[in-house]
């Protein structure tokens, strides 16, 4: 007879004194291989817990990040939208400049916002990434760093320049006569009345009937009276060879010779003379030449 094979016997006991406990006999080989088996699962589930513990904790991480990459991209293109109003705030700046310097006829400066490339819609703007807009981003600031410095010595030029002329400054005009919107610009036009070519000498300024009509500079008045196609018409003498005509009045609030002031009222807007509804005529000669008013507002 062959060796016989030992074994463990597991005795169960019932919860009830009463019954039977159960036994059975597992061969000593199988008991061995089942704790084996339970060692390696318990092992196992043991490493695959701290294997997800720590891909959670990567997930995590890796949320983390998106979300600062993400608050990142929009301060970056926060920042860059700010630098572009700079941009355009600064453009405004220089046609300001320009303006002040075709008032005060000292020539244009050296300046030039060309480099900036404003412009474009939002269709034709380069794709958002992170290293190039930053890139943009400081050489669009080192540009203005420059062009603010240009700037700075344009202006330190124009306040020489009106210092030495108040007296020009304060017969210039500069302001817009009254409130109302563009209706006619300077220059050739359709005539409304003939249909033919003809040059508009100034520029129509539509508001209401009887809106009050201000002196855009210091001056004398110098004419009032009913002019034909223009009606009634009010011109004013400024000195240095300029002289501002205003049109279609429904009446004037000055006597000729009376001295003005700039901001002082002068007349209120009506519809006499060749009009078509009730606007304003507005002139600006300099030395018997009609010059483009919108050249003079700076408001």
């Amino acid at each position: 007879m062959g060796k016989p094979r030992s074994s463990y016997t597991v005795v169960i006991f019932p919860g009830s004194m009463t019954s039977e406990p159960y036994r059975f006999s597992v061969r000593k080989g199988a008991f061995k291989l089942f704790a084996f088996i339970s060692i390696l699962s318990v092992f196992a589930v043991s490493i695959l817990s701290v294997r997800h513990y720590q891909l959670r904790e990567r997930l995590v991480g890796f949320e983390e990040l998106r979300k600062e990459n993400k608050t990142q991209k929009i301060q970056i293109q926060s920042f860059s939208n700010t630098v572009g109003d700079l941009k355009e705030q600064f453009v405004r700046l220089v046609e300001f400049d320009q303006k002040l310097r075709v008032l005060t006829d000292i020539g244009p400066s050296n300046g030039s916002t060309q480099a900036f490339g404003i412009g474009g819609s939002e269709d034709q703007r380069p794709s958002f990434d992170p290293p190039d807009i930053t890139a943009s981003i400081k050489q669009d600031l080192d540009l203005l760093q420059a062009k603010v410095e240009e700037q700075e010595q344009s202006f330190q030029e124009l306040e020489e320049v009106v210092h030495s002329r108040r007296s020009l400054w304060a017969s210039t005009p500069s302001i817009w006569p009254t409130a109302g919107w563009l209706s006619s610009r300077f220059g050739k036009r359709i005539s409304p009345f003939t249909g033919h070519l003809k040059m508009h000498q100034g520029i129509d300024v539509a508001t209401r009937h009887g809106t009050p009509i201000i002196a855009p500079a210091a001056g004398v008045v110098s004419y009032y009276r009913f002019n034909g196609g223009y009606g009634r018409y009010l011109k004013l003498d400024h000195g240095f060879g300029t002289v501002t005509h205003y049109g279609h009045l429904s009446k004037a609030a000055v006597k000729v010779g009376q001295k003005v002031k700039r901001g002082d009222v002068i007349a209120y807007v009506g519809n006499t003379g060749l009009s078509t509804g009730p606007h304003l005529h507005y002139e600006v000669v300099v030395n018997k030449i009609s010059i483009d008013p919108m050249k003079y507002i700076l408001n």
